[in-house]
């Protein structure tokens, strides 16, 4: 036991040195609506030789809330015994927000080291989509991190969603189950344009906002781009490869852009596919919701 306790004792220390390393590299996270395109901007990102990007670290699922739980639950246990039992001596001092950004910080920064897997980068990253709500607070964390937000048409993001997430239910006629879908993802879409936008015009020079439409029309220009933004090598050689790398067709296992298949995570590659598949009524629903962004992002109604 005794042996066990020491090995444990040894082992966190050389983790406590490496994510201070970690630390002082160029972060950086990209979030965004799911389907709108995230992955690829990982793939892209981390097929470049300086850069590690993976995804999905899940870090506002699971470790943001979590942690937040834990420290008010302790807050509020250690408050109850300070007021019963040791109200004439004041009892212990109480957790606080700041002990959740601690550990929220450190919990990432080992996660990345982790990733990293001893190799040496000039950015390291992670992709989910959900980053997106998380945007504020990682830049309190991370003052000098970097944030990408990835953007796609919404009829062509809901599309997409449609046709890998959403399942009709039994009781319930396709349309009307589709609609019923839309409406309940539009409201989180709403909220992560708003984050995303409100953060770029505060840190504008820290925040990149990359659109599907884009990528599709001009990959290596946007790419370079991308890299720029990272300040890691952009050189065409570098983009091209990256490019050819994260092509469809790559991904897709030599399926071209436009040869759908709705049970492949990648599943079609192309804009425009809403046309194919929402109601009038669906596309009124989301213009009436994201409609004031489309000429901010060229798209058309």
């Amino acid at each position: 036991m005794t042996a066990g306790i020491t090995e444990q004792g040894r082992n966190w220390r050389p983790g406590a040195a490496a994510i201070a390393d970690i630390e002082r590299h160029q972060l950086f996270f990209i979030g965004g609506a799911p389907r709108s395109g995230t992955t690829w901007v990982q793939l892209l990102f981390d097929a470049h030789p300086d850069v590690c990007c993976k995804g999905e670290g899940l870090f506002p699922h699971h470790l943001e809330k979590g942690l937040d739980r834990i420290i008010n639950g302790w807050h509020e246990a250690l408050a109850e015994k300070n007021n019963t039992l040791f109200k004439q001596s004041g009892g212990y001092p109480l957790p606080d927000q700041e002990d959740a950004d601690f550990l929220l910080a450190t919990g990432i920064l080992r996660a990345f080291s982790r990733q990293c897997g001893g190799g040496h980068y000039r950015a390291i990253g992670e992709k989910t989509p959900e980053n997106v709500f998380l945007f504020p607070r990682l830049k309190c964390l991370f003052p000098h991190a970097k944030f990408v937000g990835v953007v796609r048409d919404p009829r062509d993001t809901l599309t997409s969603a449609l046709h890998i997430f959403h399942k009709t239910t039994q009781n319930d006629g396709l349309e009307a189950s589709q609609l019923a879908y839309i409406r309940q993802a539009l409201e989180p879409m709403v909220h992560g344009l708003k984050v995303m936008l409100g953060l770029c015009s505060q840190y504008p020079a820290d925040c990149a906002i990359v659109s599907y439409e884009a990528l599709i029309a001009d990959s290596a220009g946007s790419v370079s781009r991308l890299f720029d933004f990272l300040g890691v090598d952009a050189s065409p050689d570098i983009v091209e490869a990256c490019v050819r790398k994260t092509s469809f067709s790559t991904l897709s296992n030599g399926r071209v852009q436009g040869e759908g298949r709705d049970n492949e995570f990648f599943r079609k590659g192309i804009v425009g596919d809403w046309r194919a598949t929402l109601t009038p009524e669906m596309n009124r629903i989301i213009l009436e919701a994201v409609g004031e962004w489309f000429p901010t992002f060229g798209w058309k109604p």
